[in-house]
């Protein structure tokens, strides 16, 4: 944040993990299966290295002996508890350290989830200190821009916790930018992209085998028509999105600027973008990064 001289910090969504990976503990070594790939540490120094190989792939290591793992893998339900306890835990660390780095600086930060966190997060983001849970309702951005943000999006194949209806996100929009006194000067921090904007393309998916399996060769796109009907109605500032990590990119939506910063966790590349607005609120600076 000093390097970029931000005064505003916005975290859109996607701030858990994706699946439980055991490391099982047999003798003096740990087991675990990374990608498909079954890797040995022997040493402290390699199952330290373990842990952050799958930490960096948006996985959470968890270490149990043979007859514990025999236990969660004979019970699903048991796994995902586990998982959940880790989702949670991770976004309260997260949102201490930046309170702890931020609050300093004086940058606000405005969190909200993404559709595949649980909303379990909800309470662990009500109650971090410093941080501003922006879910559902009108915030103020320094310098006295409104602000309406939903991590929920249109339904996927993979049905996640915050996957809805068209129609009912087109009415959970509508509840709060009807509430915006000037929508003309807003941001809409959405976390799914319009639909067919340019920045939700990416790989189809045959979504009648489970997990869903990309079809090699073929893309469409995966945006929200609610997303864009909301923003040609209102026509805001700028509008904020994510959920389509291969899909970044800065377009216009008539008199809007349209942000995706796109994210490769799997290549442990933090991605974003840094906006500038003037005092009269308008944009005069929008460049995607990587760190």
């Amino acid at each position: 944040m000093r390097v970029y001289e931000a005064d505003v910090a916005i975290l859109g969504g996607d701030l858990t993990g994706k699946r439980i990976v055991p490391v099982v503990r047999t003798g003096e070594s740990f087991r675990a299966e990374v990608l498909g790939v079954e890797e040995v540490a022997r040493t402290e120094e390699e199952l330290e290295a373990l842990r952050g190989r799958i930490r960096d792939l948006g996985q959470y290591p968890l270490e149990m002996r043979p007859e514990e793992y025999d236990r969660v893998a004979a019970d699903p339900e048991a796994l995902e508890q586990r998982f959940v306890v880790a989702c949670n835990n991770q976004v309260r660390d997260w949102m201490e350290r930046s309170a702890e780095r931020l609050e300093p600086l004086g940058v606000s930060l405005f969190v909200t989830g993404g559709n595949d966190d649980y909303l379990s997060i909800e309470a662990v983001l009500d109650e971090a200190p410093y941080v501003v849970n922006a879910e559902g309702h009108v915030v103020e951005v320094p310098p006295g821009v409104e602000m309406i943000s939903t991590g929920y999006g249109n339904v996927t194949p993979w049905r996640c916790p915050r996957d809805i209806a068209e129609e009912d996100l087109e009415v959970k929009i509508e509840q709060m930018a009807s509430q915006l006194v000037d929508a003309p000067h807003a941001i809409f921090n959405l976390h799914v992209p319009p639909y067919s904007s340019g920045l939700d393309l990416c790989p189809k998916l045959d979504a009648s085998v489970d997990p869903p399996k990309p079809l090699i060769g073929e893309e469409a796109p995966a945006g929200s028509s609610a997303v864009r009907l909301a923003i040609e109605r209102f026509r805001p500032l700028l509008s904020l999105h994510g959920h389509i990590h291969e899909c970044a990119g800065i377009r216009k939506l008539g008199p809007t600027t349209c942000v995706n910063p796109g994210s490769e966790y799997g290549e442990g590349i933090l991605r974003s973008a840094v906006i500038d607005l003037s005092p009269e609120r308008e944009i005069i600076g929008a460049q995607l990064l990587a760190a």
